[in-house]
């Protein structure tokens, strides 16, 4: 937006904008510039208010009632287009580590079907195949264990002695006093899910409307590795990622899919989709969120 330079000398009792105060101000929420206009003539006044509001202006009128006073003072989004050049727009970023409180089918849980650190996994191939089943169907185990034999050969691998199946490669219930066969009784008590809160990594951006800082859609939806997302947070904005919540994401545990879903599975953030609201000012909020979880990469690529 183009208008009159400040220093333009202006003539007190003529219908002329007088522009005065002039002052850029730059905040946690990015940049604004503020000045007076004072003219003699209400219409007039009027009359560039209506024009400075398309801008995303802000602006308080004094002496519409012909009083002694007559003058707006506005607030503006940016930089008027006479400082470009002179003085530039700054940009600020804001970083919260967070979390997500939710809940997730214990089918998910790293504890329960990988084996983390060399332990053996509570539920190796028979076991999560026959409580799954159980879980998302009802009846008995009896049942579960007929179902899943009756599916061998119908896109179900058959078990084999050494992941929990029978010596004739059939599906069989739990040892009993196991951890396994407790989470059958779990199951049939309704407890099939357990807290599983993510890490949540958001990213605020501050600009005017006619800016374009931060506006790439580079990487949304998609899975980022935790190394792919240090790279992405750690340089090239104004305020980087501080150091403490680097270093945090560097060191939380890696968490681990079942073995043989292991390759379809990656422990990483997903970067969401940026929401840009507009604030009562007219400057544009930039949201971006990344969440942390054991994503499966069948429905989100890799970036």
């Amino acid at each position: 937006m183009s208008f009159p330079l400040y220093s333009n000398i202006r003539h007190t009792g003529d219908f002329s904008l007088n522009y005065k105060d002039l002052s850029v101000k730059t905040g946690p929420k990015g940049t604004t510039t503020h000045f007076r206009v004072q003219c003699p003539d209400v219409l007039t006044l009027i009359a560039y208010r209506n024009f400075i509001v398309q801008f995303g202006a802000q602006v308080d009128a004094n002496g519409f009632d012909s009083g002694e006073t007559r003058e707006l003072t506005v607030e503006l989004p940016g930089l008027l287009s006479t400082l470009v050049g002179t003085v530039s727009e700054l940009f600020f970023d804001s970083w919260e580590l967070m979390t997500n409180e939710g809940s997730q089918t214990i089918f998910r849980n790293p504890r329960i079907v990988s084996s983390i650190g060399g332990a053996q996994p509570v539920l190796n191939y028979n076991n999560r195949c026959v409580l799954s089943y159980l879980a998302r169907n009802g009846g008995t185990p009896a049942q579960a264990i007929g179902a899943m034999n009756g599916m061998i050969g119908l896109g179900v691998t058959a078990p084999t002695i050494d992941n929990g199946g029978t010596l004739d490669g059939k599906f069989q219930a739990p040892a009993a006093g196991t951890a396994a066969n407790q989470l059958l009784l779990n199951i049939l008590k309704g407890q099939t899910e357990y807290e599983a809160p993510q890490y949540v990594l958001r990213h605020t951006s501050y600009c005017s409307p006619g800016i374009s800082y931060n506006s790439g859609v580079n990487g949304a939806q998609m899975l980022y590795s935790p190394g792919k997302l240090l790279t992405e947070i750690s340089s090239g904005w104004t305020y980087n990622c501080p150091y403490r919540y680097t270093s945090k994401i560097a060191n939380i545990p890696q968490q681990y899919a079942a073995s043989d879903e292991a390759s379809f599975f990656l422990w990483g953030w997903l970067k969401k989709i940026t929401r840009e609201p507009q604030l009562a000012n007219f400057m544009i909020e930039i949201s971006t969120e990344y969440s942390l979880d054991l994503w499966p990469t069948t429905s989100y690529a890799i970036y």
